[in-house]
């Protein structure tokens, strides 16, 4: 195929944010899927084992079908070789609480790694899972579309790698009077309109033109046969349940694609996170409960103990730690921005309401820190409301942290008096519980959650035989209540990150 042709004919035909960009080319329909523009940029920029910032997706589909005496098929495959696409609005760079993504005035989406802390929130949001963690250097990155070599007047490593040359590159603008309707501009298409694998839901508009294969077309199911490949080694691969449907299942697609449900979650990285969230929740919900529960000085300081141990467990989950302080420079469209800054004034009103208590004698300070303490909540439920994880973005996110925050709150704010005292309040935070876990339309982990919903009920059961027993036996019976709570709380926490699917 001519590209020189190709390249003097493309043209924006929408209204973009900009005049001009750089976009990608790929024609899916005479790529044989040799991965030489993978391999180039691997080497180019001496990426580590796992990390690929251009990957070729095989897809295929199909199956035999006996005819008589013959068979019959209407097998196909396809390739798609994806790197950054550099959209017009990067999520990215949106959610980003460093500010460490700069978007150039010709459309080039790049990290800055002076600013990048490694938190993997762009790897998160991202509909495409572009960004990805490289451990040597303990930050994020990603295809930077080889400015380098744009620079001195030459391709991106990836295209100049291209045997078939179906990989190529652009510079448009709107200027342009001619469109080539070969292909699909898909910053131009709903989401719904490209094909697989690419996610149905983005919005962010990517710089990629493809000239489609025919199969992309043909409603037939389709999986990625090289699932394995594409996708990082750390990351614990699950596969779906049979009968679950995927939220990243084409919408062309629905059968073959079951086996290729895979939802993965690197959980082990994920345990500072899980420490943060049920930490600082117990905090916020024990001063919540100062209201109805007085507290003792002891008990306040415990919230400041779990506020700083929270605190201090997140910065675990950073690649560079050193950059942990611009984790506030993005508050304008960042809630990962917001709920650090809520945070840091949390600690700080808990401080006042400490030296109010302790020298003062007053209790003025439990009102702020409860007002500042909900909306660090809000704000931490916001981080996790990513369409890129359907799972998280709904409000069952929120109400589940604020389930947890009150559960452990009661619990905390009992430590040093009976459990029996606060049973009722308990008892009814529990059977809230109970009901958020079993009205889940479609749970990711069925069989794990009804175990939690058991293991709830049986906590409301223990609860509510509190009052009627001696006090001897309260307190025989509370200590395996406060246990199996502390469990059941890690575990569903555990589950929730399980729950994030790879975009791509």
């Amino acid at each position: 195929m001519d590209y020189s042709t190709t390249l003097t004919q493309l043209t924006l035909r929408v209204s973009l944010r900009r005049m001009m960009a750089y976009i990608f080319l790929f024609d899916a329909a005479a790529c044989t899927g040799c991965k030489s523009c993978q391999m180039a940029c691997k080497d180019k920029h001496n990426l580590p084992v796992g990390v690929l910032w251009r990957r070729v997706f095989e897809v295929s589909g199909g199956s035999w079908l006996p005819h008589g005496e013959a068979w019959t098929n209407d097998v196909f495959a396809y390739y798609l070789s994806l790197g950054c696409n550099h959209c017009v609005h990067p999520k990215c760079a949106g959610v980003c609480p460093a500010d460490a993504y700069v978007q150039t005035a010709d459309g080039i989406v790049y990290i800055d790694e002076t600013r990048c802390m490694g938190c993997g929130y762009c790897a998160w949001a991202c509909p495409y899972g572009v960004p990805q963690y490289n451990p040597m250097l303990g930050r994020m990155t990603k295809c930077n579309f080889c400015i380098d070599e744009l620079a001195q007047g030459k391709p991106p490593a990836c295209v100049a790698a291209c045997p078939m040359r179906v990989l190529n590159y652009a510079f448009i603008g709107n200027e342009s009077s001619a469109s080539n309707s070969e292909y699909l501009y898909l910053w131009e298409h709903a989401a719904q309109d490209h094909p697989f694998p690419l996610p149905a839901f983005s919005r962010t508009q990517p710089h990629l033109a493809i000239r489609p294969h025919p199969a992309m077309g043909n409603g037939q199911e389709k999986r990625v046969a090289n699932r394995e490949e594409v996708r990082p080694p750390w990351q614990v691969l699950h596969r779906v349940p049979e009968g679950q449907v995927s939220p990243f299942a084409s919408s062309r697609s629905t059968g073959l694609a079951f086996f290729d449900k895979l939802h993965s979650i690197p959980a082990r990285d994920e345990l500072p996170l899980i420490a943060f969230t049920l930490l600082t929740q117990m905090a916020v919900g024990m001063t919540f409960f100062s209201f109805f529960f007085p507290l003792s000085l002891l008990h306040i300081f415990l919230i400041g103990f779990l506020l700083g141990a929270g605190g201090l467990v997140s910065f675990l989950h950073l690649g560079t730690k050193r950059n942990a302080w611009r984790a506030v420079l993005h508050l304008r469209k960042s809630w990962l921005s917001r709920e650090i800054l809520a945070l840091g004034m949390l600690v700080s009103v808990w401080l006042y309401w400490f030296f109010e208590r302790a020298v003062l004698k007053t209790g003025y300070g439990a009102l702020f820190t409860t007002l500042v303490g909900l909306f660090f909540v809000y704000s931490m439920s916001q981080v996790y409301r990513l369409r890129a994880v359907p799972a998280w973005n709904s409000w069952r996110t929120a109400a589940a942290f604020f389930l947890s925050a009150g559960i452990l709150g009661v619990v905390g704010a009992s430590w040093g008096r009976a459990l029996v005292s606060v049973w009722m309040v308990l008892w009814v935070l529990l059977a809230l519980q109970v009901g958020l876990i079993v009205s889940a339309v479609r749970p990711v982990y069925p069989t794990e959650e009804r175990l939690r919903g058991m293991v709830t009920v049986l906590m409301m059961l223990g609860v509510s035989l509190l009052p009627l027993l001696p006090p001897w036996a309260q307190e025989t019976l509370s200590l395996p209540i406060v246990l199996l709570i502390l469990v059941e709380q890690v575990w569903g926490r555990w589950l929730f990150y399980r729950m994030r699917v790879p975009a791509l």
